[in-house]
């Protein structure tokens, strides 16, 4: 089955709404996408079009997919360098011990991998 493609203006919409539920202005968002308040306002009305990357810069800053700024992915998929670009400063704890637990898994999967070399080598 052939899905619809959404109209800029479907998009823009769309954006507006996550932008505004992320709490955060269009002039925070003309900044972060490194265009004036004007054309985020136009991109949002969808007077302006856009092109697939800006709309990948749009999803990452809003930590969203593309396709949920389409409208035809699932609510909560929100990709990893999104979430990490509207991270509150507040979280950087949060973010390092992330990181640390991440990095303790990781040890333990390299350590793993090495005992099974040991035994089948």
């Amino acid at each position: 089955m052939k899905r619809r493609v959404p109209t800029f203006s479907e998009i823009g919409a769309r954006i507006r709404e996550l932008r505004e539920k992320h709490g955060m202005s269009q002039d925070q968002l003309a900044t972060e996408l490194g265009l004036s308040r004007p054309v985020v306002t136009k991109i949002e009305g969808g007077k302006k079009a856009i092109n697939s990357l800006e709309l990948r810069q749009i999803a990452d800053i809003l930590g969203v997919s593309t396709d949920l700024l389409m409208d035809i992915g699932e609510e909560d998929e929100e990709t990893l360098v999104g979430r990490f670009r509207a991270r509150q400063k507040s979280d950087d704890k949060m973010l390092v011990e992330s990181v640390e637990q991440i990095e303790h898994i990781f040890k333990e999967i390299l350590g793993q991998i090495k005992l099974w070399r040991q035994s089948n080598g």
